[in-house]
Parts: structure tokens; C-alpha cells; sequence
């Protein structure tokens, strides 16, 4: 069972007990204004707050000094997990989106490919919750195919379960323009460049979405590899969905690129016309077990 107590000022200690899987909050999708719905409060959590839900979340103890209310840890994670959504950069009609709203059967039936896809995500969130490495995620296939509905839960269902920051990113031409003018001496942005590759490089989890639209010249190849080869070597998780094959990348900054997605990234194929039409989709999964040049697993040093 999980746990939260509060020491009251009599020295009594109180307790809410949760159900193993039950970290104090949970998603309620029913929408009552805007675009999506709120996270709240678990039923244990609820029952045992006495403060009303009222900031700073104090009740007046026994001996009449203030203490904080059991209910405090969880409505401030529920603010934190609110203010990481908010700050990822994900469209905000695809915020709030679990893995609930990736459906995975088809005519009633569950399309197994999907179903383990959603568990490898799920795994993930366990292994970085318990401070273990976890490799990311690098899903190709046609347009329509789900590849970056499916980024966007990803990056809610890790921030939600593990309370660290995400960043989605389109490569783009705007990507490329915007580093390209921190180098322009009329730029409010110049000189940082290095502050925002640095920024990409060091939060916990990063979505590239759209890899392969590039131009592919040497300074976007030096500039993308920068990048990968940063988070790799800080074994943050990085989530890059793409049209081509990952096996189509190999020539890529000589092979410098394909090599680095092979170790950090689970190599998912979403193989669909559209991801509308899931009875005829098909997930192909391929998890290399071993960095072939090293010998090694993934996350070992």
C-alpha cells in the first residue's frame, strides 16, 4: 500500500492508505470547461482532506498551531503535473490525452501490436519513476498512421506518471530558422544558440516529431546529431517519429545518427494506411537488445 501521513501537534500520527497503483490523484476526462478534463484528487485522498481544498492547505491542530493537511502533496504534485503539461509545447487540443484514448482494438477485437506498443510506454513510465534508464521510442510509417497522436500521449503519460518535464518539437524549417538566427546580429535571440540546444538536450523527455524533413545539409546534420548525441550520453529518453524507416537513416551524418537511434530508442513501425483505419494496421516492433558496436545493453555502462 502507499502512503501520506501528518504528524499533528499531540504527536498522533494520521495516515491515508492507497491502493498500490493509486498515486493520489487520477485523470477525470469529463470536460466541464475547455478543451479537456481535470486532474483530481483519489477517493482516499479526498475522504481524508480537512482543509476544504483551500491554498495554503493548513488546518489548526490540536495544541491550536498550524499544520499542513494530508491532502497538501498531492494537490501540489496535481499543480506541478498541470504546469509541465502546459510548458511541453503540446498542441492543446492533444493535452491531457492518456492511453486510454489510443485505441487499440478493431471491430471489437484488440490489435496486439497496438496493445504491446502501449505496454512497452507504460513499462517506460515504471522504469523512470523507479530511477532505472529507459529507452525512448522512434516510430515511423505513412502519414496517418498515429506516429505522432501517439508522441503526444507518450509525453502527457510520462510527465503524468513521473512528475518530470517534456518538450514537444517539430523538425521543422522554423526549428532550423529559429537556431539559424541567434547567428543574425539583428536577432533579439543571437548568441543562443548553444542555450537552446542545451535546453533540448537536458530535459528528462523530448519529442522530435516530423525527423526526416530536413534538408539534410551538413550544418542541420551537425546541429541534429549535437542534439541526439547529448541525450544520449545523458540517457534522457527521446521520443522521434518520422515517414522513413530508421534502417533508411544509415548514410545520415555518416551513420553517426542510425547508430545512436538503434541504442536509445525502441524501433516501432506503424504499418497502416490510417491510423482511422485499425483493422488493417499492424504494429511491428523490433527491440535490439544489444549496441552491436559495443556489446552492451542500452543504459550499461
Amino acid at each position: 500500500m502507499n502512503d501520506s501521513s501528518r504528524t499533528t501537534g499531540n504527536g498522533e500520527t494520521t495516515t491515508i492508505q492507497l491502493a498500490p497503483h493509486d498515486p493520489g490523484y487520477y485523470y477525470d476526462p469529463k470536460v466541464e470547461a475547455g478543451q479537456h478534463g481535470q486532474i483530481q484528487l483519489s477517493h482516499a485522498v479526498e475522504q481524508s482532506c480537512t482543509c476544504g481544498g483551500l491554498m495554503p492547505y493548513q488546518i489548526m491542530g490540536a495544541d491550536g498551531d498550524p499544520e499542513w493537511c494530508v491532502c497538501r502533496t498531492y494537490r501540489l504534485r496535481i499543480s506541478q503535473i498541470d504546469r509541465l503539461i502546459a510548458n511541453a509545447q503540446i498542441p492543446l487540443s492533444f493535452r491531457y490525452k492518456f492511453l486510454e484514448d489510443f485505441d487499440d482494438t478493431s471491430g471489437g477485437q484488440p490489435v496486439q501490436g497496438i496493445v504491446r506498443l502501449k505496454g512497452m510506454l507504460s513499462s517506460t513510465a515504471d522504469s523512470v519513476s523507479a530511477g532505472k534508464p529507459a529507452k525512448g521510442f522512434f516510430l515511423w510509417g505513412a502519414p496517418g498512421t498515429g506516429k505522432t497522436y501517439f508522441s503526444y500521449i507518450a509525453l502527457n503519460f510520462l510527465i503524468f506518471r513521473t512528475l518530470k518535464a517534456g518538450r514537444f518539437t517539430s523538425i521543422s524549417s522554423q526549428f532550423f530558422q529559429r537556431i539559424r538566427d541567434t547567428f543574425n546580429d539583428e536577432s533579439s535571440q543571437r548568441g543562443q544558440a548553444s542555450t537552446m540546444i542545451e535546453a533540448l538536450s537536458n530535459v528528462p523527455f523530448l519529442v522530435l516529431d516530423d525527423f526526416g524533413v530536413q534538408r539534410n545539409t551538413d550544418w542541420e546534420l551537425e546541429m541534429l546529431y549535437n542534439l541526439i548525441d547529448a541525450r544520449y550520453s545523458n540517457r534522457r529518453l527521446t521520443i522521434i517519429t518520422g515517414n522513413d524507416s530508421v534502417h533508411d537513416l544509415k548514410d545520415l551524418a555518416s551513420g553517426r545518427l542510425y547508430s545512436r537511434f538503434i541504442e536509445m530508442c525502441h524501433l516501432i513501425h506503424l504499418n497502416a494506411e490510417d491510423y482511422r483505419e485499425r483493422g488493417k494496421s499492424e504494429v511491428e516492433i523490433r527491440v535490439p537488445a544489444i549496441d552491436q558496436s559495443h556489446g552492451r545493453p542500452y543504459g550499461t555502462r
